[in-house]
Order: C-alpha cells, then structure tokens, then sequence
C-alpha cells in the first residue's frame, strides 16, 4: 500500500506503534497533547520520489539511538539524501514517517493534522513543502513550511522555514512517535509569514463520490470566527453550537463532554454539531463546557427550524400517532437508542435528522418509551404526527436476501490517480487493489449484499474522504484493500498480511483465513496497527495487503487475473463469513 520506501518498515512500524503509542485512550476526552522538540540533527525532512519522479511526496527519518546512522547527506544542489536504513533492520534505531499516520502540522499548541495535510510541490526548479487544507476546509489558505535547493529524481532534503521545526508528540507526559512539524506562532501569524491572508480561498478540491443515502442537514449562517462573541437574541434564529471537523476521534471528544453530538455540514464545512438551542444562554453553556474540554466550540446563529415538541396531553383524534423521537443522526447516538429499543432508525422529522425509537397510537406507550429513553441519558421526545411516516423495512428473516440487503459493506482500493502506491517488477499496486476490490464488490453483490466503494475508477483520494465515506454511509464494515512492497532487492519476502486496529479483529482473522485457505499465498499474520483509516472509522475496519509487488513469488500471482480473481473471492468469502 506505501510507495516503495515507505514498505520498509511495515514490520518495525507496526513494533514501534504497538508500543509507546498504543498506549494511547481510544478516547481522549478533553486530554491535551504536548510537544518535545527533536534536534535538528536528528532528524531530517525528505522529497521521497514516486513514479520516476512525476510527483514526491513527504518521508522523515529520525535518528532514535546512535548504534547506527540512519540517512547520509550528500551536498550539492540540492542537497540529497541517502537513506542508509534500506541496508539494515532499523527497529529501534531509526524511525520514519512517510503519511499522516505518522506526522501532521501543530501551529500554537493546536494539532492541526484534520484541517491540513503535509504534501511536497514542484514549483520550478525546486520543491515546496506545503500544508494544503484538508478537501473539507475551503476556507483555509495553503501554508508553506520548507523547500529545497534544487531538483532531482532522488531522495532530496527539504529545509524548514524560519520558525518551523520537528517535535515528537507527548501524552500525559510519555513521548509517541507521532512527529509534528510545529510552529509556536499564531495560526494568523503564520498564514501571514506565508503571504496569505485568512480568508485566502483554496482551489476546489475533487468531488468525493459518495453511496446515494440520507446526509445530515445543514444550517445556512456563515460561521462566525473563533473567539468572535455568541450571536445576538432574535426569535426566528437558533444557537447551533459546533466543532469544526470531522474525524472520529474528534466526534469521540464531542461526545464525552455531549453525548448526543453528532457529524453534520454548515455552509459545506464538517463539523460536530453538539447541541442547537432556542435560548442563547443554553448555547453558551454548553460552548463553555466545550472549550473547558479543549475543544474549538463555536456558536453559529441558523434560521430556526420548528423542531418536534411534546404534544399536548389531550386525546388525539384517530388519525394522530405518537412518534418518539432522538434529534441527531450519528452511528453512535443510534447504537445508544437501538440499546434501548432495538428497532430504531434514521429517519427525518421537519426536515431535521432523528433516529426514531418507536411510533405508537396510544400515548401511554410513547411515554413509556421517552422515559427509558431518557433514563439512558437520551434526548427523546414525543412528536404528534398524522398520516403516513418513515417506518423500517419488516424484520425479514437473517437467511433471506432481503435481510443481507440491509448489511452495507464499504469496500477501500487503496491508492489510485496521481498516488500509485507501491510500484515494482512491472506493476502499480492502485490497478491491483481497484481491480480485486470490483472482484470482491461483484461477488458480494452476486451474493445479495449491498456493496459501496470509496473509489471505482483510476482517481486520487486523500484518507480523510475515505473515512468520511465510510461515515456517511454508516458501512456495516470497512475493508481497505491494498499490495505490499519492500525492497526490489528483497524478491524472497512474500505473504498475506491483514491489519486491524481495535473493533476490526475478528473481521481480519476471518478474512485472513479465508484467503489462506483459498489460495497458496504465504501467510504473514494478523496484526494491530495505527493506520488512519483504521483508526479514524467507527465501524469494524481491516486493511488487507494481499501480497508483495516485489515479492517473486506474488508478482507472477498478480500478473494473473486469475489468481487475483481468486484472492478476491477469499476476501468475499471472509467478509461473508464474519457477518454470519
């Protein structure tokens, strides 16, 4: 799944993260992540080539002990580099980071790796390290960190601006191997060092292909800046209290100080809606619990929507039915109401996202329903409605089709456009994974279960989109399907490794299986790993690597469509396997 140097260390990595950082709380609930500078020469920022030097993209190595160098720089312009740690096993003598897995950019204090991504530029005869807002922050301008001397189909040394420099993460006081390029200036400070100004707009970025399902909804202010006082009273706006971003351990954050915070959009930027209120001084209390949390709440006033109120205790006419009801839309919130009441779903109710727990004629029953609902410390209310609403699909049995149709299955080939992933012996590990993943998407389909990709075509696709997808279309499962590669010169190492990180072990070991069992591939293990797109999602999620470009003995395999038909059916079959 890495570009070719990046494979080195799919073992060592998998070793180092495993340990200091996955000492790491799933949740970090209004923890603090500190900084301890690295000197600067000990490690060292690279323009790792891809594809013959078409494009580059960010590597770090770090100098960890002194038993054995681990880069040499050869001077000139530009300046190069010479990775000495493809000669030796580098575990605990080198590390190295080459996505954002392993580094992002923290400007005052605040990690920033969700609104920005680190990538290398070509602009003349030098390259650029640049931070390009993330596809889901329009709004922020491109930042510039570094350049180089000069240019190079090789390994090329990026040197920092003024005022940037590397610093390894810390967290309650132990140090991870989470690098960040930091910046101890404001953000305004530094966008200004870059000659940009704050409202700088950044090109539009590719649209991301999203599964055709219900989107939670949007407000229509502009938000207001951070820091900027609460907006005024007025009867026709609500108090929508925010937390721009979207990612999962971000909405994890959100939810430990607001349990019913949930993902949503306003004016086209993500962001954890925490709670909308009539009352201002409802809003401001809870943006006080947020930013107590150290968390970016912000207070945006919206047109008000008439929200569902309780009904009246007075006896309907025939025609009216209790619904009750849970404002907000996120898989979390609904596995906290499906807790109580096992039939609950999405639906929307004037216009607002709700998960509905149950809908009745008598109002005793919806009262009854409220008060479990609310003792779970759930925001349930009862809305009377007339006519015909949203109401599930009849519960079928699990062994008809129909019931296998309600499972969504999110299938990841890893890689694709300008980003070709691993290349070697004469093959592109993007058209590899997209083809065994369009293998795994039909077999599943032919099978009766509905089957979403984050891509199906030859386009490039940042990590964060991936997992949004994912979101989105609230998958049942998430399988990110990638090839592996290490050295040209290490032709012996072949095998089938698959990775999980917490929820997705069971899936893994039953993928992993199947496909030993279906073809002759050597068997490389189950393993646990950090990987965005493994930590990032909220359902179970794996990430296969279904051999090793340059590996001998699956470098033939993939030249056959046969052979990759067949790793694909596996994956199909363990997929199938686990959900039964």
């Amino acid at each position: 799944m890495k570009s070719l140097l990046r494979q080195l260390t799919t073992l060592s990595a998998v070793a180092v993260t495993s340990g200091a950082a996955m000492l790491l709380p799933s949740v970090a609930a209004a923890a603090q992540f500190g900084q301890q500078p690295i000197a600067n020469d000990r490690v060292v920022a690279v323009a790792e080539p891809v594809s013959n030097g078409r494009f580059y993209k960010l590597l770090i190595i770090e100098q960890i002990s002194s038993v054995r160098r681990c880069w040499q720089e050869q001077g000139g312009s530009p300046t190069t580099i010479n990775p000495l740690l493809l000669t030796f096993d580098f575990t605990g003598i080198c590390g190295r980071s080459s996505d954002s897995n392993g580094y992002s950019v923290r400007i005052a204090g605040e990690d920033l790796g969700s609104r920005y991504r680190l990538q290398v530029e070509k602009r003349g005869d030098v390259l650029v390290l640049v931070a390009s807002p993330s596809p889901l922050q329009r709004g922020l301008p491109k930042l510039e960190l570094g350049r180089s001397s000069g240019i190079t189909n090789d390994f090329v040394k990026i040197e920092l601006d003024a005022g940037w420099t590397m610093a390894r993460r810390v967290y309650n006081g132990q140090t991870l191997g989470h690098i960040y390029l930091s910046n101890s200036q404001s953000l305004d400070a530094v966008i200004a060092s870059s000659g940009a100004s704050p409202s700088t707009p950044t090109p539009t970025p590719r649209p991301t292909p999203t599964p055709s399902l219900p989107t939670p909804p949007s407000s229509g202010r502009p938000l207001p800046r951070p820091g900027s006082p609460a907006p005024g009273n007025n009867s026709n706006v609500d108090y929508q209290v925010i937390v721009p971003g979207s990612s999962n351990i971000l909405r994890s954050r959100v939810n430990s100080v607001e349990p019913g915070a949930f993902r949503t959009t306003v004016n086209g930027q993500a962001v954890i809606q925490a709670g909308r209120f009539r009352e201002q001084s409802r809003a401001n209390e809870l943006r006080q619990r947020l930013t107590q949390a150290g968390l970016s709440a912000q207070i945006v006033e919206t047109a008000r929507v008439n929200t569902p109120t309780r009904p009246t205790p007075t006896t309907p006419s025939g025609d009216v039915a209790y619904q009750v009801i849970v404002p907000g839309s996120s898989s979390i919130l609904r596995s906290r109401v499906n807790a109580v009441e096992s039939g609950a779903f999405r639906t929307t109710v004037n216009g607002q996202s709700v998960i509905q727990a149950g809908r009745f004629r008598e109002q005793s029953r919806a009262n009854n329903l409220q008060r479990r609902l609310q003792g779970a410390g759930l925001d349930a209310r009862i809305v009377q409605t007339t006519g015909t609403v949203a109401s599930p699909s009849p519960s079928p049995s699990p062994t008809t089709p129909a019931r296998r149709g309600e499972v969504l299955i999110l299938l990841d080939p890893g890689h694709g456009g300008r980003d070709p992933g691993a290349v070697g012996n004469g093959l592109q590990e993007k058209e590899i994974n997209l083809f065994i993943s369009r293998r795994v998407q039909r077999t599943l389909e032919q099978r009766g279960y509905r089957v979403a990709m984050t891509r199906n075509s030859d386009f490039e696709l940042d990590l964060q989109p991936r997992v949004d997808i994912a979101e989105r279309a609230n998958a049942t499962v998430f399988v990110s399907i990638h090839s592996n590669a290490i050295s040209l010169s290490r032709p012996e190492v072949n095998g089938l490794e698959t990775y999980y990180y917490s929820s997705g072990r069971s899936l893994a070991r039953s993928i992993h299986s199947s496909v030993l069992r279906s073809t002759d591939l050597r068997d490389r293990g189950v393993r646990q790993a950090r990987f965005y797109v493994l930590r990032n999602t909220s359902m179970p999620a794996v990430l296969v690597e279904t051999g090793f470009i340059t590996g001998r003995e699956d470098a033939a395999r993939f030249r056959s469509n046969a052979a990759r038909e067949k790793i694909a059916d596996a994956i199909a079959q363990g997929i199938i396997d686990y959900l039964r």
